[in-house]
């Protein structure tokens, strides 16, 4: 891939501190994501992923995957992310780990 095509990736964990916790971060998020979600597409968010770690023994751990199409896009989405965060995580205990990085391959089934 080249640099000129590379898609800027964020790459984020998050770990609840209780299942209440998760339950109302996913009520909050079904009802507001959608909304959100097009104002980030809008903006320039490729895509949006969402799972839950499976090989760990708390079942309380989430990894989400956003991809950018450029500098500017991640730029443009970083205050809708803010308002996300203030209106999604609102009372709710969460650790949030994220990793920015650059995409160098990238393959997908035929």
């Amino acid at each position: 891939m080249d640099k000129e095509n590379s898609l800027l990736t964020n790459i984020t964990l998050q770990t609840f501190a209780s299942e209440g916790d998760a339950a109302l971060i996913d009520q909050r998020w079904e009802k507001d994501g959608p909304a959100f979600l097009k104002r980030l597409f809008a903006a320039g968010l490729l895509s949006y992923e969402k799972g839950h770690i499976w090989n760990k023994d708390s079942k309380l751990m989430r990894f989400v995957i956003f991809k950018y199409k450029n500098p500017e896009a991640l730029n443009k989405c970083l205050p809708i992310w803010q308002e996300v965060e203030k209106h999604v995580f609102q009372n709710a205990t969460i650790k949030v780990t994220a990793y920015r990085g650059v995409t160098s391959e990238y393959w997908e089934a035929s």
